[in-house]
């Protein structure tokens, strides 16, 4: 019986899991402040880091410290 509640409760904690990190990510493509590149990041943070990408994004936001990926370039001369 001790089995049985240890599996279900496992279940239960890995669903949670997974569904935060779906939230997460889902969030995190629909935020607007964020270019693609931005936006692949997050997601792949989210990915492999989830606790600390997580609580990055909860605590400072899309852009912490006021950090941008800037994709416009500089004219080559």
């Amino acid at each position: 019986m001790d089995v049985a509640i240890a599996i279900v409760l496992g279940i239960v904690f890995v669903g949670a899991y997974v569904a935060v990190i779906v939230y997460a990510i889902t969030r995190m493509r629909r935020e607007p402040t964020l270019n693609s590149s931005e936006r692949t990041l997050w997601v792949l943070a989210v990915i492999f880091f989830p606790l600390i990408a997580g609580f990055v994004w909860m605590f400072f936001g899309p852009h912490p410290l006021g950090l941008r990926i800037d994709q416009t370039r500089a004219p080559r001369s």
